[in-house]
């Protein structure tokens, strides 16, 4: 019992919420990009399909990202976190980006097979992950320093 309290502790009182959750948009956006590309090559709306459910995914855990993210910077950092305007403006911008990308797929299950919409269904998946990315980076440098 002693080590599941010690466990439970660490969850909740050492190790910041954050860094827990803030690795699956990055990580679900980045393999959305990887099964939109395959689905381009491979010409199978299954991958698309898959893409898709991650950008949802991107979308939803953003929010909780951003909400753990606001907790530990009144919590850990005293509302004095480095670079939090950056990471608001990178996070919210992924949020709309992704469920603006999520809601209009939702509406057209076509939009990476019709060409004139291609390029951008593409070039947003392409640019979740560079938010993703860049916030990662920015997250790195509050805890690692440059």
């Amino acid at each position: 019992m002693e080590f599941v309290n010690r466990v439970v502790t660490a969850l909740v009182d050492v190790h910041p919420w954050h860094s827990l959750v803030v690795h699956f948009p990055v990580a679900l956006s980045t393999v959305g990009l990887f099964f939109v590309l395959l689905s381009l090559w491979r010409r199978s709306e299954l991958y698309e399909h898959f893409a898709f459910v991650n950008i949802v995914l991107v979308a939803i855990s953003t929010v909780f990202a951003g909400l753990t993210g606001l907790r530990d910077h009144i919590v850990r950092y005293d509302g004095n976190t480095p670079y939090v305007n950056v990471k608001i403006f990178l996070g919210i911008s992924l949020l709309l980006l992704a469920s603006v990308m999520a809601w209009a797929r939702r509406r057209n299950r076509k939009l990476l097979w019709n060409p004139s919409t291609r390029i951008l269904y593409v070039a947003a998946y392409f640019a979740c992950f560079l938010f993703s990315f860049v916030l990662g980076f920015v997250g790195g440098s509050i805890l690692y320093g440059f």
